[in-house]
């Protein structure tokens, strides 16, 4: 069990490592991420409280879109360096290498939400009720992305079009997912509907299980194909 953890940790610390000597993947998602809110923003026009109503699903659609792109990125920079394939060959098991790879993949883009969201929040003037359970949400919502989109990017990154078909798999998938997090937001920002946040929350941690779970076990089929 220490052996599986500190393999983990290593893999983890690799794909982190690599993130923080390029830049290019991280910086792609943040400016894609403020530029697609800008868009929202000058979309709406003149009326703020528009857009401060519509923000909770804005946020999550944004974070979503930008995320695939990046998932995408990362994943294909591997394959062409052959980083992968020299993965493949170690005795690892294969459940090594998908924690390893969902978790660093969590954890950049946590932290680039986080940002994005900080600076939103800041120029909107919008008052977070719970910052403990509003990163919370973040975090879970995260999780359950990572963990699908890891495995659907391994699954396409060896196909034709894999840039159009990683989405068109994807986000029907995180539907079940998204309205969780959309109305947990909201409740955050606005407190609206308390009465149903307790099935919320029990809806996003079953699907963040089940999608863990299927990713976790699909995986090695995948790799080996």
């Amino acid at each position: 069990m220490q052996l599986f953890f500190r393999q983990t940790f290593i893999l983890v610390w690799k794909d982190l490592l690599i993130d923080l000597r390029r830049k290019d993947n991280f910086l792609s998602i943040l400016l894609f991420s403020i530029l697609t809110l800008m868009i929202f923003h000058f979309a709406i026009g003149d009326e703020p409280e528009l857009l401060i109503n519509a923000l909770p699903g804005v946020i999550w659609i944004v974070f979503f879109m930008s995320g695939v792109i990046g998932l995408g990125k990362s994943y294909i920079q591997e394959m062409e360096s052959g980083c992968m394939g020299g993965l493949l060959t170690t005795p690892v098991d294969r459940s090594v290498l998908f924690l390893g790879k969902m978790l660093a993949n969590t954890i950049s883009l946590l932290f680039t939400q986080l940002l994005v969201i900080s600076l939103w929040l800041f120029l909107l003037d919008i008052d977070v009720r719970y910052w403990l359970e509003f990163f919370l949400v973040l975090l879970f919502g995260t999780i359950g992305f990572s963990s699908l989109g890891t495995l659907l990017t391994t699954m396409t990154a060896t196909v034709r079009g894999k840039e159009m078909l990683l989405p068109i798999l994807f986000f029907p998938l995180m539907v079940p997912s998204l309205l969780c997090l959309v109305h947990l937001t909201d409740f955050l920002f606005f407190g609206s509907h308390p009465e149903e946040v307790w099935s919320w929350w029990k809806l996003l941690l079953g699907f963040d299980v089940l999608l863990l779970t299927l990713s976790l076990l699909g995986f090695e089929f995948v790799v080996e194909e």
